[in-house]
């Protein structure tokens, strides 16, 4: 099931894109080095395909087109999905299945719990999630180095963990331009071709597609909602950065929320009670690889 390969691969990929965002400025603060761009992906391995991304406002607005075939244990799924992103909401739209969900974008909530913060709280926030960027895929057994590779002329961070994955993000942001997962039998690679910033981008590309009403997504919107507010609690502490990085990747994620969205998730794909603890049983293994060096 696509929910199952999601499922576990999740807690890997907000790790590995979400170490270097935290390493110079606040996240929501960044500006990519284009205005305008599309984007375009070539997906091969479990998951063939295709992604283009669209970028305006340098980066504030971004529609996301994805259609893919994916086969895991020899059952083959179809994916055609459009993810519009703009300051306020993230909107999803399944082509398929017709249906459609929105959830507030994580930036505006971070910049709502940083508000929140006294000054010296706010200090303490910054210098712990500078640390935090700096060290957290080291803790977690893989690396993050600034401006190690060049893809399609831009420079890339790379950020790997525990083996199992390998970003090159367009540095200084959370736009990857080749991400390798190889993890529980799913092998992934998703390489952009090509980048083209000259070309008008139509307004039509960032407009929900017709027919489709898209619905909120209470489950989400909990557990992102308790993911954020308790990375912000934790980084206002004076040393916060450290009690993250013992905690480990479920515990910088907030378990409880992270397993209720799962259960959640699962339960609405029709998964048995035996396939859900077998596939919870699978991400705490792989969960485990990714526990702090000492």
């Amino acid at each position: 099931m696509i929910f199952k390969r999601k499922l576990l691969i999740l807690p890997l990929s907000l790790l590995v894109v979400h170490a270097p965002a935290w390493a110079d400025d606040l996240p929501w603060e960044k500006k990519l080095p284009f205005k305008q761009a599309t984007i375009h992906y070539e997906l091969t391995g479990s998951e063939q395909g295709k992604d283009t991304l669209y970028i305006k406002e340098y980066g504030k607005i971004r529609a996301k087109y994805h259609t893919a075939t994916t086969t895991i244990m020899g059952e083959t799924t179809k994916a055609d999905t459009i993810e519009i992103t703009d300051p306020d909401w993230i909107t999803t739209y399944d082509l398929i299945e017709q249906k459609g969900e929105k959830t507030t974008n994580p930036s505006k909530i971070y910049q709502a719990e940083y508000n929140k913060l006294s000054a010296e709280e706010k200090k303490n926030f910054e210098r712990n999630a500078t640390e935090l960027g700096a060290g957290l895929a080291t803790n977690f057994g893989g690396s993050v180095t600034q401006k190690s590779e060049k893809l399609m002329g831009y420079d890339c961070d790379v950020a790997t963990v525990g083996g199992m994955s390998t970003v090159f993000l367009l540095h200084g942001s959370d736009i990857p331009l080749k991400s390798e997962v190889s993890m529980m039998g799913v092998k992934n690679l998703n390489l952009a071709t090509k980048i083209d910033t000259d070309s008008a981008i139509p307004d039509r590309v960032f407009a929900p597609p017709a027919g489709i009403v898209a619905e909120r997504n209470p489950e989400m919107e909990n557990m992102m909602s308790g993911t954020i507010q308790h990375m912000v609690a934790t980084l206002k502490k004076p040393d916060g950065a450290k009690e993250i990085q013992q905690a480990g990747p479920m515990g910088m994620m907030g378990t409880g929320g992270m397993e209720q969205m799962m259960r959640q998730g699962m339960e609405n794909e029709g998964m048995s009670k035996e396939e859900q603890e077998e596939a919870m049983r699978q991400m705490q293994e792989a969960m485990q690889q990714l526990k702090p060096q000492q």
